[in-house]
């Protein structure tokens, strides 16, 4: 466990504890509307159009809550990356009433959309905070091993298996 892991209270070591032994969504598999508005979120980022993005992503979220059966969250998606020393802002996942994902598509320093694949694992990265307190019931949402394979699991749900490098074969 991490070192802040003892620091937090019996309670929300409990929570901390249930996300990382849950380590995808059960029963969880895209039918084909969600398909289909991945597709045309790939697309629309491929035109680097914010307006488009933005209505493709929220189609997409939607959809994506239907099938998880949890109410839709509001889904805004901004131009260039807030940034600080520490680095990029990609996304943010807000506790709010209503809650909200925010997501950003260019980069902070050139500008530039980012490649669909990061931006699609972003928005399932914010997407798994929220599954966490309507789906999973947890009274927070910690960054556990079982958080990141249940990122990974949306992600391989969505995208298939991404086959290795070709570096990393083991060719003898």
């Amino acid at each position: 466990m991490p070192a802040f892991f003892y620091k937090l209270t019996p309670a929300s070591q409990r929570c901390y504890l249930k996300s990382d032994s849950t380590i995808n969504f059960e029963g969880f598999d895209p039918n084909q509307a969600v398909k289909q508005r991945l597709n045309d979120l790939m697309a629309a980022l491929e035109s680097g159009t914010l307006r488009t993005v933005q209505e493709c992503a929220s189609a997409l979220m939607a959809e994506l809550c239907r099938g998880f059966n949890v109410p839709p969250i509001h889904l805004e998606v901004r131009g260039v990356r807030p940034h600080n020393a520490r680095g990029e802002l990609h996304g943010l996942f807000r506790l709010s009433k209503p809650p909200e994902i925010l997501l950003w598509m260019k980069t902070a320093q050139r500008h530039e959309v980012v490649k669909p694949r990061t931006f699609l694992r972003t928005l399932l990265h914010e997407l798994c905070h929220y599954l966490d307190y309507s789906k999973l019931h947890l009274e927070d949402s910690f960054h556990t091993m079982g958080f990141f394979k249940r990122e990974s699991f949306l992600v391989r749900s969505l995208l298939g298996r991404t086959p290795p490098r070709a570096n990393s074969l083991n060719l003898r």
